[in-house]
């Protein structure tokens, strides 16, 4: 029990050691005043709560046997944050309603909408959703002479169909998705800015009125909103049960973000999918800044791309601003998720993000130790230890070992196991009650996610995008001219000053392989006579080092899992394969990775 209690609490000590020795002290205090030690607290403790255990748990057998301890550890520390986020879900949330006479409008706000990809079938119906709800001006940033041109030629109807909305297509000097943003603030003169990806749809006209609510409290600096996925595949088929898996992801994260709102304000990120924002936050040079140039682990990676959401929530936690998450039908967004293979790489590009910002908001930052004390517990630290195959694994193996472990017990465990799994799921089958027939296929994706999330871990410096190939984007004609080719747009001549994109510092990930295209794809054509899929995977995924000395470690854990693919090397590859630990992660990879040319979408 001391060990577990270590476990826990050294997060505490680390982050607040001044308050740790006042506790300390006081806790000592008390103990000699009363005369007791810390063996006869903790005997007392184990009493009480034996006296509301079961009858077959009273037991000394039972209460004081060392696996029965560490499964009640184990199951307690899982699920009494379940019940609570159940109690706030239900009880304690309240969206903030819509005043009658607001001081915020739509015309309030510049809609910053990013893209590298102006013709993917989502992209009009995205800007038609939002022009309905009357913003003052759309901001779409793109890159390259070409891109400019064709998103100009695509939006032109949608200036004189909207003639209330200032509609204004701007070129950043890299695809890079915070670039674009940093770019696109340059000309921001409103008092809200709502980020908007390009493949998400405004259902409602009353959205922007509703997102606006929250900020008639000045100490509000951010609002999110509740996320749904459109369901574009049905049937029995597989496309549909990768469809299905995406609109689970989402309803998952509706149930956690409402439910830590409304405890302490906290939440695990605002999605960038569709966020708002005061203007005097996102403006601020020390910001962009930091928002273009962040790194991470000690400073030894970077600058990032992605986890660019994940930046902006611990900017505004860290700097006073309160969150506030809008869970309601007119604040609800579609998005398209959920195809194969890319839906793997989505994945994995998360659960990456999660090891590194979760760590960063804990041992960097801090703030939410006393900002957000109950997301510590409920969010950030369970986030490492939460591996649905191990720990469920771990709970049966103690429960099966102690006094208690009866198949009746047993069977009582998978029980509750299955319907505190089905919790966070239930809206969703409520709504679309024809998928249960995918229902196991899900389960087995969960603990399969397990082994995802472990590898993310070990190779938590990819920043990649997946699939998404913005070097060859870049590398386009004129992808580095920035604005020189707005001229024709009205908002090109007035510009919020105080506003400078740093430059980018170098990555030291960046480098060139063997059999790379002069794009930067590191894809081949063939012509290479030394080209092979599988020793593309082994440059792409083998460990390598960086300028730091730095190794990339650790991922021997997952060549049980992968050797047995590990002799599709043939024998001219044998240099690039380098060894068994090499070849095991390539071929993981080569699970979890899309194929060449599938596109990636921001979570």
């Amino acid at each position: 029990m001391y060990g577990l209690l270590a476990f826990i609490t050294l997060p505490w000590v680390i982050a607040h050691p001044r308050l740790f020795m006042i506790a300390a002290a006081g806790a000592a205090y008390f103990m000699q005043s009363s005369g007791r030690t810390l063996h006869d607290v903790h005997t007392e403790i184990a009493s009480r709560v034996a006296g509301i255990l079961p009858a077959d748990l009273r037991r000394d057998d039972v209460l004081y046997d060392r696996m029965t301890v560490i499964f009640l550890h184990l199951f307690v520390f899982r699920y009494f944050r379940l019940i609570v986020h159940l109690i706030s879900f239900w009880l304690f949330y309240r969206p903030t309603p819509v005043p009658r006479n607001p001081t915020l409008f739509p015309s309030d706000c510049t809609i910053i909408l990013p893209t590298v990809d102006p013709e993917n079938r989502d992209f009009e119906e995205c800007i038609t959703s939002c022009l309905r709800n009357n913003p003052g001006a759309i901001i779409i940033v793109t890159v390259g002479d070409q891109l400019t041109k064709l998103t100009k030629d695509i939006i032109a109807p949608y200036k004189r169909r909207f003639p209330n909305t200032d509609i204004s297509v701007k070129t950043a000097d890299e695809a890079n998705k915070r670039r674009q943003v940093a770019h696109g603030l340059r000309y921001v003169k409103t008092k809200i800015t709502v980020l908007l990806d390009d493949h998400v749809f405004w259902p409602t006209e009353r959205f922007l009125p509703t997102i606006l609510a929250p900020f008639e409290d000045p100490k509000v600096g951010i609002v999110g909103t509740n996320k749904r996925v459109r369901r574009t595949d049905t049937g029995f088929n597989i496309r549909s049960f990768w469809n299905m898996l995406g609109a689970l992801y989402l309803e998952r994260h509706n149930f956690e973000i409402r439910a830590t709102n409304a405890i302490d304000n906290g939440v695990f990120v605002v999605s960038g999918r569709t966020s708002a924002h005061r203007s005097e936050i996102l403006k601020d040079p020390e910001f962009i800044a930091g928002f273009t140039n962040e790194r991470f682990f000690f400073g030894f990676f970077g600058p990032l791309n992605a986890d660019d959401d994940n930046f902006i929530t611990r900017w505004d936690v860290r700097h006073g601003w309160k969150v506030k998450i809008q869970y309601c039908p007119d604040a609800m967004i579609e998005t398209t998720l959920g195809t194969y293979p890319k839906f793997l790489s989505q994945c994995l590009r998360w659960v990456r993000t999660t090891w590194r910002s979760n760590s960063a908001s804990l041992f960097t930052d801090g703030t939410i130790w006393y900002t957000q004390p109950w997301c510590v517990y409920a969010v950030y630290w369970t986030s490492f230890v939460n591996f649905a195959l191990f720990y469920d694994g771990a709970l049966a193996y103690t429960l099966l070992k102690s006094p208690l472990g009866t198949a009746d017990n047993l069977r009582y465990l998978a029980a509750w196991i299955f319907c505190t799994k089905m919790v966070k799921l239930t809206p969703y089958f409520l709504r679309e009650p024809q998928d249960l027939i995918m229902l196991p296929g899900y389960f087995v994706f969960a603990y399969f996610h397990s082994l995802i999330k472990l590898y993310a871990g070990l190779t938590f410096w990819e920043t990649n995008w997946g699939g998404r190939n913005l070097s060859a984007i870049n590398n386009q004609p004129g992808g580095g001219d920035g604005d020189d080719d707005d001229a024709d747009d009205s908002s090109d001549d007035s510009v919020d000053g105080g506003v400078q994109l740093p430059p980018t510092a170098p990555s030291s990930r960046r480098r060139k392989t063997a059999g790379s295209s002069s794009s930067g794809s590191g894809a081949d054509d063939g012509s290479n006579p030394a080209y092979h899929p599988q020793a593309h995977l082994a440059r792409q995924a083998a460990p390598r080092h960086d300028g730091s000395g730095v190794p990339a470690v650790g991922s021997c854990i997952l060549i049980l899992v992968v050797c047995a693919k590990s002799g599709t090397y043939g024998a001219d590859n044998q240099a690039l394969a380098g060894s068994c630990l090499d070849r095991g992660t390539a071929t993981f990879s080569s699970l979890i990775k899309p194929a060449a040319g599938q596109t990636d979408r921001k979570p």
